[in-house]
């Protein structure tokens, strides 16, 4: 069997083995640090936060894991966070910055860790998303914070809700961020968020990634990401042994988070 084969028979076994599972934690170990991580099977990223009460004022960031090499250049580019104002409303982070000219992933940890700043608290936030491995809709998927269930959502198509109300017939797309701040109050319409960040992502657990030699055979739409931008899409070549298999447990998550710490917030 050629290395492609047994690649292949790897993604093959890997799928169905459990789900796509996702793991955020944002943890203020003091009043004007907040560290974030973010992992599931593509990614693993991490960064530091420091602020002064009203807006950040610095980032360091961390990719163990990434899945194209031009993503390391997303690290970088997370400084323009640097000057954000503190708020617990996702939307208005988003909107600080040209948010395709930063990795989606890594940012998105961010914005958790901008609102987690925001409200002030010493102490961890962990959100756990799981989306079972599925071929055709419907399936399901859901979201505990803290070990606590918040959403549990039907899917009826992959990008559109079934049940339950208010979420029924709510595409994932369109508007959906801001649409769960009217809906909901901050925690929650953030849980919203993470677990649609999720839900759309978890058919990836299907690809045959580490076949793929470039971001471009993988099916990466052009434009929507820094490493997918035109003057690195044609070179976003795979990074090889990236990939991890979460979908039995979620265990081995982030379990390495604290011995970066001291680095992150040293840089």
């Amino acid at each position: 069997m050629s290395q492609s084969e047994q690649r292949s028979e790897l993604i093959r076994n890997r799928h169905g083995s459990g789900a796509f599972r996702r793991r955020l934690r944002m943890v203020a170990p003091d009043s004007q640090t907040v560290i974030v991580g973010l992992e599931d099977d593509m990614h693993h990223y991490e960064a530091s936060l420091s602020h002064d009460g009203e807006k950040i004022t610095g980032v360091t960031a961390a990719g163990p894991r990434m899945p194209w090499e031009p993503c390391s250049g997303a690290l970088d580019q997370l400084q323009a966070l640097v000057g954000c104002p503190l708020t617990t409303t996702a939307s208005q982070v988003f909107a600080w910055t040209e948010v395709r000219q930063q990795c989606t992933h890594l940012y998105d940890a961010a914005v958790l860790g901008v609102v987690h700043a925001a409200r002030g608290k010493i102490g961890t936030r962990q959100y756990d998303a799981t989306v079972p491995d599925w071929d055709q809709p419907p399936f399901d998927s859901w979201i505990e914070r803290d070990g606590a269930e918040v959403f549990r959502w039907r899917m009826a198509k992959i990008l559109e809700i079934e049940a339950p109300e208010p979420f029924a017939g709510r595409a994932l797309k369109g508007g959906f961020v801001r649409w769960c701040e009217q809906m909901f109050d901050p925690d929650d319409a953030e849980a919203a968020w993470v677990l649609q960040r999720t839900t759309w992502l978890s058919g990836a657990r299907r690809s045959e990634l580490e076949d793929c030699d470039d971001a471009v055979e993988s099916g990466l739409v052009a434009g929507v990401c820094w490493t997918s931008q035109p003057e690195r899409y044609q070179v976003a070549f795979r990074r090889r042994g990236t990939l991890r298999d979460h979908g039995p447990t979620s265990d081995g998550m982030l379990v390495d988070m604290p011995a970066r710490w001291p680095q992150l917030r040293a840089t």
